[in-house]
């Protein structure tokens, strides 16, 4: 049986490349074009150090997602919030392709070799660190559910704002277009203070208008109000 390692260590910043074979109980490495003997503990070795630099990018990535989760949470915005989500579930999904891989692969040299019980802890610790791999991305696909309703929620505010103002200014465009016609014996053309009259009959619409936002807005408890308040 061949295994071919292939890694990057974030540490060096360099990419390893490493060919076993195996038979019977004898491992060996490709060195200089040739397969020398190689024992089980450098194997092993080898295989936690690939596993190291894999649970060493899920942190980066975990620290990336809490920074992130923190800066919504205080009620900020993300600059460019999906081009970097996408960059990085890009970083995250290749991680996760070279745990999977190295999974199957010692899952199929467990199966057939003799070093199964040395291999046992191995393959569990890739398990968890392929299972916490895909929690990350589960997480960072809710932080971008997230964002998509926090700014849909403010294109909504906002669209009810201009909503409420559409609804108090065409009403005074009409006052003011009937009371700018060049009409004889209009509504309150021969009172002498008329023009105040309708400026606090506009005040009075924009008041009223201000105190329904406002009793509307006063019925959107927060999220824990309702629990709170029984």
């Amino acid at each position: 049986k061949i295994l071919i390692l292939n890694s990057y260590s974030s540490k060096t910043k360099k990419a390893n490349f490493s060919v076993f074979g195996f038979e019977d109980d004898t491992i060996f490495k490709l060195e200089n074009a040739q397969f020398k003997p190689f024992s089980l503990n450098d194997f092993l070795s080898t295989i936690r150090a690939i596993l190291e630099d894999c649970k060493n990018e899920n942190a980066y990535f975990e620290r990336i997602l809490e920074r992130k989760e923190n800066i919504l949470l205080k009620g900020n915005l993300i600059k460019n919030f999906f081009k970097k989500s996408f960059i990085l579930k890009q970083k995250i999904n290749k991680n996760l392709k070279n745990l999977s891989l190295l999974d199957e692969a010692l899952n199929l040299l467990a199966g057939t070799s003799p070093h199964k019980k040395a291999l046992k802890p191995i393959i569990f610790a890739v398990g968890v660190t392929l299972k916490n791999n895909k929690e990350i991305i589960t997480r960072l696909n809710e932080l971008h559910l997230l964002m998509s309703a926090i700014k849909n929620e403010k294109m909504n505010q906002s669209l009810y704002f201009l909503s409420i103002l559409s609804a108090i200014f065409l009403p005074l465009n009409l006052i003011v277009g009937f009371f700018g016609m060049n009409t004889n014996d209009l509504f309150l053309s021969n009172v002498k203070h008329a023009t105040w009259y309708v400026f606090a009959l506009i005040c009075f619409i924009l008041l009223s208008g201000l105190i329904v936002y406002r009793k509307k807005r006063k019925k959107e408890l927060e999220f824990e109000d309702k629990i709170l308040n029984k």
